[in-house]
């Protein structure tokens, strides 16, 4: 087999590039100027993403070098109590960047021994967004931002609780990708 089928049945067992492809290939049948059109709109957008995503893998990266998995263990483990809670909820709070920026640095925290409900806390309080609450409080009103504001941070800690719970016994292997 030659290396381009290779890659090609690589990329196919990928559900996501397999659909992608197909759809291109569909789009190409009806209107092949703009199956073009939107390729180079694709390739255009993924070249522009590119940068921030090798930064956030490098930030990644020095995570995992330099912070200590008993660092990590002690402010974010499963003994690390209500504090530990607490600090998941101000990171979340806090925390700005696109999905793709935040679920590679989570599991990055969570492979370091942090515990689903921290994980789950900073996801929820994660649409917390304290720069965006004056156009939220603008647009949808000041009542509506802070009382939004407020459940978010007080429901982020039972959610995550609830989520641990949930969530299959610690020594279950986590995706690696």
């Amino acid at each position: 087999m030659s290396r381009f089928h290779a890659f090609l049945r690589g990329l196919l067992r990928q559900r996501l590039a397999g659909t992608v492809i197909i759809l291109y290939l569909w789009a190409w049948s009806v209107s092949p100027a703009k199956a073009m059109e939107s390729l180079k709109y694709g390739a255009h957008l993924f070249a522009s993403i590119s940068v921030i995503i090798l930064a956030v893998f490098a930030l990644i990266g020095l995570i995992n070098v330099r912070i200590s998995r008993e660092l990590i263990v002690s402010l974010l483990g499963q003994n690390s109590g209500v504090r530990g809670l607490l600090l998941a909820v101000g990171c979340g709070a806090v925390l700005v960047g696109p999905a793709y920026v935040i679920f590679p640095l989570l599991i990055s925290v969570k492979q370091l021994g942090a515990r689903w409900a921290v994980i789950a806390i900073v996801l929820a309080s994660w649409s917390l967004k304290p720069q965006m609450l004056p156009i939220e409080a603008e647009f949808l009103g000041f009542h509506f931002a802070l009382v939004r504001g407020l459940l978010v941070l007080l429901l982020a800690i039972p959610l995550g609780l609830a989520v641990e719970w949930l969530m299959p016994n610690e020594s279950t292997k986590i995706k690696n990708n």
